[in-house]
Order: structure tokens, then C-alpha cells, then sequence
């Protein structure tokens, strides 16, 4: 059955990242999804997520608006690339990451699509 999700039909919260805001449309609690899993994400500027990964699951951002900076490596820090809008960024399964605003005025806003069915973090120490 298709299953449409209105933005006011979006599970909305803020997760273990500090000051970011999700709002997820299509996972296992929104739609009975069992392997995908689709959010709308908003960092504030200046705003970063903890040093983390998404465990066994793959990782698609699509930036929408505002520009972000993505560190990874064995400590989440080693590598970086910018990402525009109309960009795309793979993460792949287990990779330790952060995800930055560049921007000090501007709120960065992209779309999370994963191929599991919830929104898995794993906070790294």
C-alpha cells in the first residue's frame, strides 16, 4: 500500500545530537517500513553533531539548503569534504562521522535517507 506523509504527519524530534532537529517521514513507527528510512534534518548555524556512526546501515544526504562539512576517519576527524546544495553525500555502513553547519548565520537543512528502518545512531566516546 502507498502511504503518503504530509510534513504535519512527520514524527518530529530532537535527537542526541544537541540543538539539531529531525523530522522523520518514512521509517518502521511512520509507514511499517522494514528497510528504509527517510528524515528531514535541520542544524542550526555553527551547529555539529556528535562524533558518531549509523551502524550496520548506509547513509544518502541530499543538502537542500546551506552548505555542510562532513569529517570522518577512524576518529571522525581524519578526512573532509563541503557539501552544496543540489549535493549528495554516501556514508557508508560503521564510518565514524560529523556532520558541521559552515555556516555561523544560516541554518543547514538536508534529507536523510538510510536503508534500515529507524533512525540508528551510534554515539562514539
Amino acid at each position: 500500500m502507498v502511504k503518503r506523509v504530509r510534513p504535519n504527519d512527520r514524527v518530529r524530534e530532537t535527537d542526541n545530537h544537541p540543538g539539531l532537529s529531525r523530522e522523520t517521514a518514512i521509517s518502521g513507527e511512520t509507514t511499517g517500513s522494514s528497510g528504509i528510512y527517510s528524515s528531514v534534518l535541520r542544524t542550526p548555524p555553527g551547529g555539529r553533531t556528535l562524533i558518531h556512526h549509523h551502524g550496520d546501515c548506509e547513509t544518502s544526504i541530499y543538502i537542500i539548503s546551506g552548505r555542510a562539512r562532513f569529517t570522518w576517519g577512524p576518529t571522525g576527524t581524519e578526512h573532509e569534504t563541503i557539501a552544496d546544495p543540489g549535493d549528495f553525500v554516501y556514508v557508508p555502513a560503521n564510518e565514524i562521522h560529523v556532520e558541521a553547519n559552515v555556516s555561523l548565520t544560516e541554518a543547514l537543512e538536508v534529507i536523510v535517507t538510510r536503508n534500515c528502518p529507524e533512525p540508528v545512531t551510534i554515539v562514539v566516546e
